[in-house]
């Protein structure tokens, strides 16, 4: 029985992993990574709303075979606003594009929206099969669309990752009230860790999934204006300045929430830098390039939300040097208490200590020099 419980609990460890893995992946690319969730009963039997599926990444000079089921997101007509979709191939090419449909569908995606063939650079990922049969797991997505409909609310996660770690807590306490003084592995020190580590993923995720990373191509020319492609700017001439939308920052939460607006682009000036987000604020940002220096660039501007575990300027200031150095640093924060611990408590930090040095002795003693 120990080793099935063993066996039970090392899976769930795995999915659970894999999920915050694929979680957090997706939020920074913001596509599929991984695994995928599937929301819909459009590829029903092959898998169903609740199911995930593993994801095979596909760089753009993998080739795409008929009867594929890809996971593309369509830049225009009625699939533009679907989000990511997971359809098979049908027919088509790389260079005209696919055709593609949901295996419970009666008509292809070209039928049914009139929109036209998929292009390749909109496919990032294709179901990983064996013997042609996609890798499904089971039921286990049905946690994450749970999830997304309190996403609006960025204290949901937290408070459910605190009431995990508190009931993980006092249930080892408990059970630790009738171990043995013999036992002499790190199960409690390793419990404490893997609780304070699994409220700073799942801190660093929600806040993942809160920020948005915008990429600004522009140009600026000594002679003339213009239109580019794909550009909400442009073409600039020096000495222009020309101001855009950026984003709307809102806390649907019950507590304060630090907004920062960040640029590698001395050109660029926001018009917020770091913003206190009280329940229910909502506030619209915007950003501004002023035309100086000529050239091509390619620009990025970061908008991260973080909890107000450090003052909001220390936070800006983190945010000005990485955006991911202010991410880790606020994430570890809540999480942190709980790994320590086992180093602070004498009683604990004796006995891991002890076992890590008998540990390393047997090792020392099993070389063959």
């Amino acid at each position: 029985m120990k080793i099935v419980s063993r066996i039970i609990n090392t899976a769930i460890v795995i999915a659970i992993l894999l999920t915050l893995i694929s979680a957090i992946g997706s939020a920074i690319t913001k596509e599929p990574i991984l695994l995928s969730v599937i929301r819909s009963n459009s590829m029903y039997p092959v898998w169903e709303r609740g199911d995930m599926v593993i994801v095979e990444n596909m760089k753009e000079n993998k080739s795409i075979e008929i009867g594929d089921i890809v996971f593309f997101k369509s830049k225009e007509g009625s699939l533009a606003t679907k989000g990511w979709i997971a359809h098979r191939v049908l027919a088509g090419n790389a260079t005209e594009g696919y055709t593609t449909k949901g295996d419970a569908n009666d008509y292809t995606d070209q039928e049914l929206g009139g929109d036209g063939p998929i292009q390749r650079e909109w496919i990032t990922g294709r179901a990983l099969t064996i013997g042609g049969k996609p890798i499904v797991i089971p039921k286990l997505g049905y946690l994450s669309l749970w999830m997304e409909k309190y996403q609006k609310n960025p204290y949901i996660l937290p408070i459910f990752a605190v009431i995990l770690a508190v009931i993980i807590g006092l249930g080892e306490i408990k059970s630790g009230q009738k171990r043995k003084k013999k036992n002499k592995g790190l199960e409690l020190q390793l419990i404490y860790i893997a609780a304070g580590l699994t409220i700073s993923v799942i801190m660093g995720s929600t806040m993942i999934a809160s920020g948005q990373r915008l990429t600004i191509d522009y140009e600026v020319s000594d002679t003339s204006q213009g239109v580019l492609m794909g550009s909400v700017v442009g073409i600039l001439m020096v000495g222009d300045e020309i101001t855009r939308p950026l984003s709307e920052l809102n806390n649907g939460g019950v507590f304060k929430l630090i907004g920062t607006i960040t640029t590698n682009d001395e050109q660029i000036q926001v018009s917020h830098t770091k913003i206190p987000l009280a329940k229910g604020d909502q506030i619209e940002t915007t950003f501004t390039v002023k035309a100086e220096k000529p050239g091509k660039y390619v620009s990025s501007i970061q908008v991260g939300l973080f909890y107000p575990f450090l003052p909001s300027s220390f936070i800006y200031f983190l945010a000005q040097k990485s955006y991911w150095l202010a991410l880790a640093v606020v994430s570890l924060l809540p999480g942190l208490p709980l790994m320590l611990y086992p180093f602070i408590d004498g009683k604990m930090r004796r006995k891991m200590m002890s076992v890590l040095r008998k540990k390393k002795n047997k090792l020392i003693s099993s070389l063959p020099f």
